[in-house]
Order: C-alpha cells, then structure tokens, then sequence
C-alpha cells in the first residue's frame, strides 16, 4: 500500500458520506482549498483534524487500513468505554497470538501480523501507553533507527514519545503499513477501536470468531452484573 491509496479511500469514504470537500472542510477547521490539497497529496492532516473526522462519522479505519467491518459484531463494541474496548483488544490479541502457534495456514500468519505489535497499545496506565515509546521499545531499536522508518528527524520522534507533539496523518498511515498499529489506538477513538477489534473477529474463523465474540460478551456482562453469591 502507499500513502496515495489512504487519500483515495479518504476521497471513497466522503462520496459513501455524501460529504463536499466544503463541508468536511467545515467538519476538521480548515479552508476548503487547504483540504482539497490534502486530497491531492498536496498537504497533510493534523491530530486533531483526524478527530474531527472520527467525531463526524467518517470511518477512518477504513480510511488508513482499507478495512471495513460489516457489522456483524460492532453493535456490542460501540457500547464500550475505550479503557473496556482496551482490554477486548488484549484478549482478543492473545487469542490470536495462541492460534497462530498452535494451528498452520496463511490465515493465521496475516492475523498475527495485526496483533504483534499491539502491545504497545494494551496497557494504557504504564509508560509504555506512548504509542512511539511502547512500539520502540518492543521493537528493541534505537530512537535514529525508528526514526528513519518513520521518515522523522530524531528530535521529531524525541517529542512524539515524550507527547510533546502529535503525530500527522501521513505518519499515522506509516504506523498500521508498517506495523499495523491502528489509527484508533493514536487518535483514541473509542468507535474506531470498535472496528478494529469486529475487523479482527471477522478475520477469524467463524466459529473461533463466535467463539471469542462470547467469550468476550460473557466476560463484560458478568463484570458488570456478577452473580450474588445469595442465589
């Protein structure tokens, strides 16, 4: 994938919301002509005009993965906090992890890819919470070697660790390409953590997905109401 395919899936995205560039360009505070460059590849969104767009509907998974889930378990997810939708996606990630050592095939090859590097996202009350500082430090590199993947000065990655500065639109592209970390997980955006997590689940194979989606379902419907040790 390249940067050029998000830009036409972000073009795709607004034609499905039957949304101008005029009126996104009201949606996320900018000028209509600065957005129609950002289309063009001319320009590059800001972290918070990302938001924006999540905040209006646009599905900016899509956007910058190319995946759309269909439905078929989002309805549950959308209902979660996004501390809750975090600790979905942790089991959901070693569920994954566990079958893709204990069964073959290509399937779960292209799963573990989207969950290796998740870790860096799961456990937002330590350190590591810092999505570029978690991932580095997982990766185990040096901060001028990931710098140089993400096309950053070290400085500039210096800052994006310490959350000094955020991340643009073409280096949260850069994150999932590379290392399928998901704009939901950068952006925080609790309805797009829900695609991701149903993305995966339909990924699986239907009964596993079932399987794990119940688990989950259990899970979340017993912590909130656990049964009275009385009955």
């Amino acid at each position: 994938m390249s940067y050029e395919s998000a830009l036409q899936r972000l073009r795709d995205e607004r034609g499905r919301m039957s949304v101008t560039q005029e009126q996104m360009s009201r949606y996320i505070h900018i000028s209509q002509s600065y957005y129609s460059k950002v289309e063009r590849g001319e320009r590059l969104l800001a972290y918070y005009e990302l938001k924006s767009m999540c905040e209006h509907g646009m599905d900016v998974h899509f956007i910058f993965t190319g995946q759309r889930c269909s439905g078929m378990y989002k309805d549950f997810f959308c209902k979660l906090k996004y501390s809750e939708l975090l600790g979905c996606l942790s089991i959901l990630s070693a569920a994954v992890k566990y079958l893709y050592v204990t069964q073959a095939g290509a399937q779960w090859e292209a799963m573990y890819r989207q969950v290796a590097y998740l870790g860096c996202v799961e456990e937002k009350q330590k350190v590591e919470s810092n999505v570029f500082y978690g991932l580095r430090k997982q990766l185990d590199c040096s901060q001028k070697k990931m710098a140089g993947e993400l096309g950053v000065d070290v400085k500039k990655l210096r800052a994006l660790e310490n959350s000094k500065t955020l991340p643009d639109s073409e280096i949260v592209y850069k994150l999932y390409d590379m290392y399928c970390i998901p704009p939901a997980a950068v952006l925080k955006d609790a309805e797009g953590l829900a695609n991701v997590i149903s993305c995966l689940l339909e990924m699986m194979k239907k009964e596993k997905g079932e399987f794990v989606f119940r688990f989950l379902t259990e899970l979340h419907d017993n912590t909130l109401f656990p049964a009275s040790a009385d009955m």
